[in-house]
């Protein structure tokens, strides 16, 4: 401040600008002097998380710092002395860890897309999302075939959700595609292919799987032919889908520019192989950790052939709206039938696991969920990254399941079972069950 004479000839401090800004670049400079190697461990930090969208690396990032700040912050600033300026300041710089956007380039999308489980749901969702939503640098699939168990269903549907916007539409190719079915699956694979031979495009440069079905009930009862159909959709479903279409996927990886990768996207439930498996879900459960152990070892074939085809596995919680959540009630009552003709008319399983079964019901139908919306952009992140993650987690219920998944024995499965049956419940606790 400086003192100057006003109008009425009295002297008042008056603020010099010129002053003032050369006290704060003399403050600025005093402070990154003492702290410029904290700051040039912030930033590189920052960027070296951004490196790779992988949670574990940035783990590992925020776990060195947290070892690295006591070494560069001067022991007698207020940072050292003072816990309550210490703690923001840590947590302000892990947030910004976790939260820095991928900085690797994205790749765009390019020649074909295939889609399974487009009659509904997370199929149907993505086909819309990837025909209507452009991708980096503003590019599109040249050609999106939807596989469909219902195809004049889908088509018709298409058209309707599509109205107005041709040209997404005519970018869309429904396929007949039963994934229990060899033939079925050749014919879609060949199918494809003539397809593609008719239109300019580098080929099949990914196929996303989003076909699948949910077996519910007790493990003691429930008949070995629904465990065997769960498994031959979930589980052969998707390796039907691999032998077909991985040739043409990796025919397409010759005619892409250099450093363009291929993708094969599969769908695992919660957080992977590390989920809790919940009561009354094994049928369900075992066929999608059965496709967590197919993706890996296929993802680490393509690397020792040296082939850039990545493979991943998008892991959804609760997802609304599916046909998993619209047929639940009717495969109840088929598994219910099926438990009563295996057992000569007997209603022993109805009778112990009959509850527990409704309660299953009640929750899935109160737990929010997340859109089907949410697994499209997922499976265009996988698509489209530089380096793909190997599993996509879309839903909080998805992101906690690992964390509660490697916990011990004992918590976890407490944390499970009220999860789903307890306290923690959104339908409240079940009656006659020790949870």
């Amino acid at each position: 401040y400086t003192i100057a004479t006003n109008k009425q000839g009295r002297q008042q401090p008056t603020l010099c600008p010129r002053v003032f800004f050369i006290n704060m670049l003399d403050i600025i400079h005093t402070i990154a002097s003492r702290f410029h190697l904290l700051g040039d461990t912030v930033v590189l930090s920052i960027l070296a998380a951004g490196q790779f969208d992988n949670h574990l690396w940035r783990i590992i990032v925020a776990a060195a710092c947290s070892r690295l700040h006591p070494l560069l912050i001067p022991a007698d600033s207020v940072l050292a002395t003072a816990w309550y300026f210490y703690w923001p300041f840590f947590l302000a710089h892990v947030y910004a860890i976790f939260n820095v956007p991928h900085l690797r380039s994205r790749q765009p999308r390019l020649g074909c897309t295939f889609v399974t489980g487009a009659d509904s749901g997370m199929g149907q969702a993505t086909v819309l999302h990837l025909a209507s939503t452009p991708g980096p640098k503003g590019s599109y699939h040249d050609c999106i075939f939807a596989g469909a168990y219902d195809a004049p269903g889908a088509e018709k549907k298409f058209a309707e959700l599509l109205a107005g916007n041709e040209q997404a539409l005519k970018k869309i190719v429904v396929v007949s595609l039963d994934v229990t079915s060899d033939k079925s699956v050749g014919n879609a694979a060949s199918t494809t292919e003539l397809c593609m031979a008719k239109t300019p495009t580098v080929g099949l440069t990914s196929v996303i799987n989003f076909h699948g079905v949910a077996f519910n009930g007790p493990t003691e009862y429930m008949p070995i032919a629904m465990y065997q159909r769960q498994h031959d959709v979930n589980y052969i479903g998707n390796l039907r889908m691999v032998q077909a279409f991985l040739p043409l996927v990796k025919s397409a990886t010759g005619n892409v520019p250099a450093g363009h990768r291929a993708r094969f996207i599969f769908t695992g439930t919660g957080g992977g192989a590390c989920s809790p498996c919940p009561s009354l879900l094994s049928a369900y459960m075992s066929s999608k950790f059965a496709v967590e152990a197919m993706c890996q070892s296929l993802r680490m074939e393509m690397h020792m052939l040296g082939r850039p085809v990545d493979c991943c596995v998008i892991n959804p919680g609760f997802v609304k709206p599916t046909m998993l959540m619209e047929e639940g009630i009717r495969m109840t009552t088929k598994m219910w039938g099926g438990c009563r003709d295996a057992m000569e008319g007997s209603t022993a399983a109805e009778d112990e696991y009959g509850p527990m079964m409704e309660h299953f019901v009640k929750y899935s139908a109160a737990v929010p969920g997340e859109h089907v919306s949410a697994v499209a952009r997922a499976a265009d992140d996988a698509l489209t990254a530089y380096r793909p993650r190997t599993s996509y987690k879309v839903g909080i219920d998805s992101k906690l399941a690992p964390i509660v998944g490697l916990l011990p024995t004992g918590p976890r499965e407490l944390m499970a079972r009220h999860g789903m049956y307890g306290k923690l419940s959104p339908a409240g606790t079940v009656k006659g069950y020790k949870v």
